[in-house]
Formats: C-alpha cells, sequence, structure tokens
C-alpha cells in the first residue's frame, strides 16, 4: 500500500503532502501536526467502516425519542397507546438491522439492507398514523430507508462529523482549521477527501471501491495513552453521561479509546499473530486479561493484579498484546500509535519498534506518531540490516513540507538532527 495525503489548513500545517504505507512514521517535535494527521486518518477509516446504517437510525430514533418524552412531560393529555405503537416500531426496527448486521466486518452492506427494506418500510408504516411531534423524524426514516443508498450515506458522513467531534473533543469541526486563509482540505489519495466549505460545513467524499476495501477488516484501531486504560472503568462510567449532540462524548476522552473498549469484547477464536503475541508477553513478563464484566487486570506468574497498579509501560505494551490475543487485529487493519514509546524505557523501546514493524510485514497497515530517538534509530539501522524492509516504510517528517521526499536517508538525517539538537545543545555547555 502506497497513498498519498494532500493537506492544506489543517492544525498547525498549512500546506503538505505525506505518504502512508505498511509501516508509516510520523516524525518530528511536539505540536508539529503529527497527532492531528493520524486522528483525521482514524476518524476517516472508521467512518468508513462503521455500521452506516445503525448509525443513521440511531441518530432519528433519538430525536424521536426526545419528541415523544417531551410531549409526555408537556402535560397534555394523550392517549397511551400511540407513543407506546411508535416505540415498538422503533424496537422492531432496531432488532431487524441487528440481524442484518450481526457483527463485523460489515461487508455489503447495501445488499443486507436491500434484504430486510421490505420489514423496515412495513414497520415505518406501522407507526407513520401515530407520529404526532415526531412526524418530521419518521418521515425522514421513510425517506432514506425507502432508498437505502441514501441511509448508508446519511450514516456514514453522520459517522464521520461524530468521528471529528468525538476523536478531537471539539464542539465545532472549525477548530480544526489553520491560521491559513484557504479552507481546511484533507484529501487521503483514493479513499476519501474532506474539505471545508462556505457554509461552515464540509464536504465529506468518500470512494466506493475503497469502502469494500475498509470494511473487509474488522477495524481501525487508536492506541494512545496507557493511562486510559489504566483508568478504564472510570472512563466508561463517565462516557454514560456525557453524551453530546452531536452523537459523540466531549468529556476529554477521544472517542476511539471507547471505539477500541468495544471492539475488545467481541472475541474471535483465532488470531493471526501467536508468535508476536507470545513475544509482547515473554517481553512484559504477562498479560493483560480482560475478564467477562469488562475488567483489566495484569497477570503475572499465576498473580492477578489490578491494570491500575501496574506500571505504564506494561499497560503500554500489553494493550497491544490484548489487541491481538483478542482477535481484533488482522491483516489489511490499521493500528494507529500514538508515542509507542510512552512510559518505556530505551530497550522496552526498541523491542516496541521490532513487534510493530513484525505486524506491518505480516499485513497490519502500522501507522506511529513519535519523536523517540531510540525507535528511530531502531528503524534506521533494520532497514541497512534488511534493505528489502526499506520498501514496507514511509518515513514523514513534522513539520511537513509541501512536497513529499522520498529520500528516507536525508529525512531520516534531517528528523535525527531535529531531535538530538537540544541534548546537543546541553552537552555542549556542560564541556
Amino acid at each position: 500500500m502506497d497513498l498519498e495525503l494532500k493537506i492544506e489548513n489543517f492544525g498547525p500545517i498549512d500546506k503538505a503532502t505525506i505518504r502512508v504505507g505498511q509501516f508509516t512514521v510520523f516524525a518530528g517535535p511536539n505540536n508539529t501536526g503529527k497527532t492531528f494527521v493520524a486522528k483525521m486518518l482514524y476518524s476517516i477509516l472508521s467512518a468508513m467502516n462503521a455500521n452506516h446504517a445503525r448509525v443513521f437510525f440511531d441518530s432519528i430514533a433519538r430525536h424521536i425519542e426526545s419528541d415523544l418524552q417531551r410531549f409526555e412531560q408537556s402535560g397534555r393529555v394523550i392517549e397511551e397507546r400511540p407513543l407506546s405503537v411508535i416505540r415498538r416500531g422503533l424496537q422492531k426496527i432496531d432488532s431487524i438491522l441487528k440481524e442484518a448486521f450481526p457483527s463485523h466486518p460489515l461487508q455489503n452492506e447495501l445488499d443486507r439492507l436491500k434484504a430486510v427494506q421490505p420489514a423496515l418500510m412495513a414497520e415505518i408504516e406501522e407507526i407513520k398514523g401515530h407520529s404526532g411531534t415526531s412526524e418530521t423524524y419518521i418521515g425522514i426514516l421513510e425517506e432514506n430507508f425507502r432508498n437505502v443508498e441514501l441511509a448508508i450515506d446519511f450514516g456514514r458522513h453522520l459517522k464521520f462529523s461524530q468521528n471529528l467531534h468525538g476523536n478531537f473533543q471539539v464542539p465545532d469541526f472549525s477548530n480544526l482549521r489553520g491560521d491559513g486563509d484557504s479552507p481546511l482540505y484533507f484529501s487521503f489519495e483514493g479513499v476519501a477527501e474532506f474539505r471545508e466549505t462556505e457554509e461552515e460545513s464540509f464536504e465529506f467524499t468518500p470512494s466506493p471501491l475503497i469502502i469494500q476495501y475498509v470494511q473487509s477488516f474488522s477495524e481501525a484501531f487508536y492506541l494512545e495513552s496507557p493511562l486510559y486504560w489504566k483508568l478504564k472503568s472510570a472512563l466508561e462510567s463517565i462516557k454514560l453521561d456525557s453524551r453530546s449532540p452531536f452523537g459523540s462524548s466531549l468529556n476529554g476522552v477521544p472517542d476511539y479509546f471507547y471505539d477500541m473498549a468495544v471492539a475488545l469484547r467481541r472475541r474471535r477464536i483465532e488470531h493471526p499473530f501467536a508468535e508476536i503475541h507470545t513475544s509482547l508477553h515473554d517481553a512484559i513478563g504477562g498479560q493483560i486479561l480482560l475478564s467477562e464484566a469488562g475488567d483489566l487486570e495484569f497477570q503475572q506468574k499465576g498473580k492477578s493484579i489490578p491494570l491500575s497498579l501496574t506500571s505504564a509501560g506494561v499497560a503500554n505494551m500489553g494493550m497491544l498484546a490484548l489487541l491481538i490475543e483478542r482477535g481484533a487485529l488482522d491483516r489489511g487493519s490499521f493500528l494507529f500509535i500514538d508515542e509507542p514509546e510512552s512510559n518505556l524505557h530505551p530497550a522496552w523501546q526498541v523491542e516496541m519498534a521490532a513487534f510493530l514493524f513484525e505486524l506491518a510485514r505480516q499485513g497490519v497497515n502500522v501507522v506511529i506518531s513519535t519523536h523517540s530517538m531510540t525507535i528511530l534509530k531502531w528503524l534506521e539501522v533494520h532497514v541497512k540490516e534488511k534493505p528489502e524492509d526499506r520498501e514496507f516504510v514511509r518515513l514523514n517528517k513534522f513539520p511537513p513540507d509541501a512536497e513529499w521526499n522520498d529520500d528516507m536517508d536525508a529525512v531520516m538525517a534531517e528528523v535525527k538532527q531535529s531531535l538530538t539538537k537540544p541534548f546537543s545543545d546541553l552537552y555542549i555547555k556542560g564541556l
């Protein structure tokens, strides 16, 4: 895989060209756009991989239920039956969609929805005459499920909007705009295009062909701070109380944490990376387990320890092992890791880099954002020892240039100079 990104006026990035391959590295100082780009890529891919019919229906159903509750609380005298008919009809539609889309991957999305379209329309017909104040939203349900392509497109755009709010934790997508005069623009070659419009809105145009590819693997995953996982139970409780009008939670915790927590509950019996999985356990001297209740614990030498009592470094590497062990990662999946060196001793950083590169060699699309000289040096040494692995690597320096430089050695030298300068300056001062 070798895809090009074109970016304009996005966060701290004025204009840039970036390339994404099997093992992609965003390297450079803080606040140069590495995380911005990674989060946008994740937001695009997870929006395309979502259950779009479900996203559409859940959004409309929330509006209808809100209308019904306001109607009940108004004190007006109403018959009980119409409201119960609407709620029962929505429950039946919910059940139909669950049966049509039982799990990931969401292949043949359009065909599956067309197969249940008659049943959906029958339920909508049942509740139309009892809609009361919800006529507008029930009309939207009818219009979109009558033409199921509209429902899927509606859900896809809505999911992308939710991702922007939830993953960046911003109330308005204009918060992502840079300081330049040009509109925000983000193009993921052959995948999707995102552009700001004059009406303070946006256009999101995904490629139909790439949607089929994205939906052929389980999901994309974004690993950031291991502290999220040490506080998993508390953060999931916060999520329940902080729903926003966007369908995303603006509580300071990005939605990709919750996305991954949900994905980890769906266990597959087999996974394709047994050797890497075992090596990760050996490296940390144990393994992280997920209980039926959803609690995380670290098991070491037959003893179970709450994850909150383990080091952040163990949580960092252990969560990667858990992703593999639960069968969430698969060949073709995307794995984003922001600062994989976080909380790791340099020796463990070397091991983490090797594990991630091996995942990439075996088919996972790995994207890391880093300013670790240890990880970059490991990569430099590795491709010198194994020149054939150079083809997997796309090294991007940050802040990025308007045009991408395909001379990996030159880019590596520039990145290393930037990252080592503070130490060099201090070293010279200490002489």
